[in-house]
């Protein structure tokens, strides 16, 4: 018996002894065990419907057992406990709450590297980044143009895989990986076309990448990167970019030196770590790509401190070599004197050779002797002309 009814009971009980002479107390008292049974006999009922028919899976009125004689019938009462319209849309899980569960940061080199092996794609991305860093740790200050297209190349194709991956959904493009090699390919050699025809611009751009290129070299110097702060690490880098635009206009040849000997050091070192497979592009990877799909642990170990200190000493190696072999020569199209008039020269941007010293006057004949006896010398003259 519920408390409610032990209470009810009560009641009436105190209302008859109240209300009815004692004559009649004991007819009152054979009622109110009436109404107790009758009680006792619903809240029987009650506790059987809770216990067989409150179970949304099971309304089957077999599995209800009987109480006090009866048997609870589930059908009248299952349209109270259906659920309404609202409840269901309430529980079900929508679509946009699928895609928030992304996976947790991985220390798998596969994660990094998009394979347990070295596939045909990341071999042509490590094969064209060193030849790429080759050419210019060597010929990178030398050549005028093709320096510009490659530094279009790489600053166009490193733009547009950053967009790329970063807006990656969850189920992938079509075609994943080529699609991550074939767009940042396909906008670099139109950065390269670019560059090569507006060199005036493109020229403090190479600038710029050589900046980039230098910060993103020392923030890898840590496992939770140099500056772990999204906006304050994205103002670094637009910082050293900019520096070193503005730092060309003032000392072109050094920063130009500084650019193809670091650039093309830092890419050959990236390439040979694409076949070598040791993390090291996983902090450049951890900074660039902050997609929640593609996140990862950079850790670094012995070997990535040897291919960070690799790009210091292949740099500097660089840097002399072309320093001494481009002695005396500058970058770009160079006005040189031609003859008197003077004009555009065309060697490729050599210093002026110095104007050849002019001939040396001829000089005048002899005069003739007068003859013997003749003290007029201009009769002379006129008689040897005249003869």
């Amino acid at each position: 018996m519920k408390p409610f009814d032990a209470l009810l009971i009560l009641f009436l009980a105190i209302a008859g002894l109240t209300r009815h002479p004692s004559s009649t107390y004991f007819a009152r008292a054979s009622s109110l065990e009436k109404a107790a049974s009758t009680l006792d006999r619903r809240a029987a009922l009650s506790n059987a419907w809770y216990d067989n028919c409150s179970n949304d899976d099971n309304n089957d009125n077999g599995d209800a057992h009987a109480r006090n004689g009866d048997e609870p019938n589930c059908t009248a009462t299952t349209s109270t406990k259906k659920p309404t319209a609202t409840a269901t849309a309430t529980h079900r899980p929508t679509a946009t709450s699928k895609s928030v569960h992304y996976p947790p940061p991985s220390t798998n080199p596969d994660s990094v590297y998009g394979g347990s092996n070295v596939t045909p794609q990341m071999g042509l991305v490590g094969g064209v980044m060193i030849v790429l860093g080759i050419y210019l740790m060597i010929f990178g200050y030398r050549a005028f143009r093709p320096t510009l297209a490659v530094g279009g190349f790489l600053t166009f194709g490193l733009i547009s895989w950053v967009g790329v991956a970063n807006s990656q959904p969850p189920e992938g493009y079509t075609n994943n990986a080529v699609t991550l090699i074939a767009v940042p390919a396909g906008l670099g050699l139109l950065g390269a076309i670019l560059y090569f025809l507006f060199w005036t611009i493109s020229i403090y751009l190479i600038g710029g990448m050589g900046g980039l290129s230098l910060a993103l070299w020392v923030l890898c110097w840590r496992a939770d990167l140099l500056i772990s702060e999204d906006v304050a690490r994205a103002c670094f880098l637009v910082a050293f970019s900019f520096s070193f635009c503005c730092l060309l206009f003032f000392a072109e040849r050094y920063v130009l030196l500084f650019t193809t000997s670091f650039t093309g050091a830092l890419i050959f070192i990236i390439g040979v770590d694409f076949l070598a497979r040791t993390g090291y592009i996983g902090g450049y990877k951890s900074i660039l790509d902050r997609n929640p799909l593609h996140r990862i642990v950079y850790v670094i170990s012995a070997k990535t401190y040897v291919l960070m200190a690799m790009v210091i000493f292949v740099f500097l190696i660089s840097f002399g070599w072309q320093y001494y072999y481009n002695s005396g020569r500058k970058f770009g199209v160079n006005a040189a004197p031609v003859g008197e008039e003077g004009g555009k020269g065309g060697d490729g941007g050599k210093e002026p050779a110095a104007a050849p010293a002019p001939a040396p006057a001829p000089a005048p004949a002899p005069a003739s002797s007068p003859p013997a006896g003749d003290t007029s010398g201009g009769s002379a003259k006129s008689e040897k002309h005249e003869g």
